[in-house]
């Protein structure tokens, strides 16, 4: 949640956008995390990393387009976008120190969170070809596809090869 928070500070800083606009850009994101979380999930130990990194960008991202005053699609799409290209993220801790991986990603969604924003609002009013209740579930089956190996968990190469040297 704080990568929506992060964006929406920003936002709010460099745009002068008033505490009204940033709650009801809050309340976006939140519609869009309420989907995820009860069409799919938003557990890292369930469907790993991108129902954590990803869900949260999606919401950023869908924050972001409603707060320069995307339609309802340019939001959806933007919120799709953000959620598509983060699909099939696995995570490999480093002794089991989700932080490692985790902070590097997350200033990396604030990014595509933004570009996602941008991006949708060059569409043509927010039309694509794959929705975002498509992501959701493929995003879901995904996360169950994934060995548990990469799960929030794993103990996978990373964690194995560097969890000494730390």
């Amino acid at each position: 949640m704080w990568r929506d928070t992060c964006v929406l500070y920003h936002l709010s800083k460099s745009y002068d956008f008033t505490d009204q606009r940033i709650i009801c850009a809050l309340v976006t994101a939140d519609l869009v995390g309420n989907i995820v979380h009860t069409k799919a999930s938003i557990s890292g130990t369930e469907i790993d990393c991108q129902g954590e990194v990803d869900v949260a960008c999606a919401m950023a991202a869908a924050a972001a387009n409603q707060l320069f005053g995307g339609s309802p699609t340019q939001i959806e799409y933007a919120a799709e976008i953000a959620l598509e290209h983060h699909m099939g993220m696995t995570c490999d801790p480093m002794c089991g120190l989700v932080q490692i991986p985790c902070i590097e990603r997350n200033a990396y969604a604030v990014a595509r969170a933004l570009d996602s924003n941008i991006y949708s609002t060059f569409s043509s009013y927010g039309y694509h070809r794959v929705s975002f209740d498509k992501v959701v579930e493929t995003m879901k089956e995904t996360g169950k596809d994934i060995p548990s190996l990469y799960k929030e968990t794993s103990q996978g190469k990373l964690a194995k090869d560097y969890g000494q040297m730390i």
